[in-house]
């Protein structure tokens, strides 16, 4: 009988790859199965074997693909080394040093630090600066926690003078309800919670003064719920009551108004407050809606200051004036001015003058002005990224006294105090010495 020639497959994976083991005995090639045959072709037996296959030589790729092949091994290379700088530790110094660095990283967040931190400087015993911060503070233990506190430092070493501690829980979320107040004359309040906190530098100290200072006010007799200082301007702080009221107080005449009563006040329509006088200040223009193309100036202008009570602060910008409110066309008569007539009567300024004729400034702001000196900082150029620079003007004529710049990178500085060395300015927790000759010190950083 004849026989039909069949391939012998794989039982497991229809394979015909095979190698043989011995008579009628396989292992398949693909799936590495071992399988034997009867001797009547019928039954097969299978063992399935699951040890690793032996290496098979790598296909060689045909000669149109070593270029392709060689550029992804580039491309690969490339990649791993960008890993390797940018998430791999970095180690200077030899071995070791990634986790020195990491140790460095972790004593650093246990070191003493301030967190939303509020700063004034105040002259001190013998008018030495003295830099008085309120925030939160976290101390030295690992376990501490942010805490509501007052410091005093010396502002030309950073030596740490006085701390205070204020009663109270702070609230969650990393949020705060401190504040710090520093009137015209100098007289500086923490407001936390529904407490009034007073500052001293000469010698450091800080004194819970609520009751003294609101203790006579009848429109709080239902008790404070919460204190803020609001856009911090003017010599008031708000104060909300427990039956619901806003007030605003004004520490230097002792008086609480409602928004109107302050308003009205404000405006000179309400009761007169004794000790009110002439003042010389100093301002920079800003850019109004019309006229942009005007240069920022430096004015110095004469008011009538309301003794620490109410007031409305001049903001002088080129525009059209109407001699009125309503709806005008450039047809209707009107005036380029500065101020306009009713905003000068509601600022109570009497006159002003361009102070610095002709000069140019770029994101200048005012740090100090007495009667000798006025101390501002601006930019060198309208470039985003230029120099910053402190400069000092005599008070009286104008003239430049000095033009120092900044360290790069400094921040722009927010505080500045007259002392008998000259000025100290600063940002924040970090003040520099500069003296009347424009010798910037170097930086100092209270903890």
């Amino acid at each position: 009988m004849a026989k039909t020639l069949r391939p012998i497959r794989c039982p497991q994976c229809g394979s015909p790859d095979q190698t043989a083991l011995g008579p009628d005995q396989y292992r398949c090639n693909a799936c590495q199965t071992e399988y034997y045959l009867d001797s009547d072709d019928v039954t097969v037996h299978v063992r399935h074997h699951y040890d690793a296959p032996p290496p098979r030589p790598a296909p060689v790729p045909p000669a149109r693909h070593w270029l392709a092949s060689i550029f992804l091994l580039l491309a690969l290379g490339a990649l791993a080394g960008l890993y390797v700088s940018f998430f791999r530790p970095r180690q200077v110094g030899g071995a070791g040093s990634g986790s020195a660095a990491a140790d460095s990283a972790q004593a650093a967040l246990r070191r003493p630090r301030w967190l939303l931190a509020h700063s004034v400087l105040l002259p001190g015993a013998g008018q030495r600066p003295v830099l008085v911060v309120a925030g939160d503070y976290r101390g030295l233990s690992a376990r501490a926690t942010e805490t509501p506190t007052v410091g005093c430092y010396d502002a030309l070493t950073g030596a740490p003078l006085h701390q205070t501690v204020l009663p109270g829980k702070p609230p969650s979320l990393g949020l705060t309800d401190l504040h710090l107040k520093q009137l015209s004359n100098g007289d500086t309040y923490v407001l936390y919670h529904n407490a009034v906190y007073q500052v001293s530098a000469a010698p450091p100290a800080v004194a819970d003064v609520t009751q003294a200072l609101l203790g006579g006010q009848r429109a709080l007799a239902s008790g404070i719920a919460s204190l803020d200082v609001g856009s911090n301007e003017g010599d008031r702080f708000y104060i909300f009551t427990n039956d619901g009221h806003q007030l605003s107080f004004y520490p230097l005449v002792r008086r609480t108004y409602t928004d109107d009563e302050q308003w009205e006040a404000a405006h000179d329509r309400g009761p007169g407050l004794p000790g009110s006088r002439v003042r010389t200040a100093f301002a920079f223009t800003q850019r109004g809606m019309q006229h942009r193309e005007e240069p920022i100036q430096l004015l110095t202008y004469q008011y009538r200051d309301n003794g620490g009570g109410p007031s409305v602060r001049p903001e002088f910008a080129w525009h059209d004036d109407y001699g009125g409110s309503g709806v005008f066309t450039s047809a209707d008569p009107h005036q380029k001015t500065l101020l306009a007539r009713t905003d000068a009567a509601s600022s109570h300024v009497l006159s002003y003058r361009d102070f610095t004729p002709g000069r140019h400034y770029f994101a200048p702001a005012l740090l100090h002005y007495d009667a000798d000196y006025v101390l501002l900082t601006s930019q060198a150029t309208a470039a985003a990224g230029s120099p910053q620079l402190v400069q000092l003007l005599d008070a009286r004529t104008g003239a430049i006294k000095f033009t120092t710049a900044l360290p790069a990178g400094s921040p722009r500085p927010t505080l500045a105090l007259r002392y008998p060395g000259g000025f100290v300015i600063g940002h924040g927790q970090t003040t520099y010495p500069l003296s009347l000759a424009g010798k910037l010190g170097p930086a100092v950083v209270a903890k």
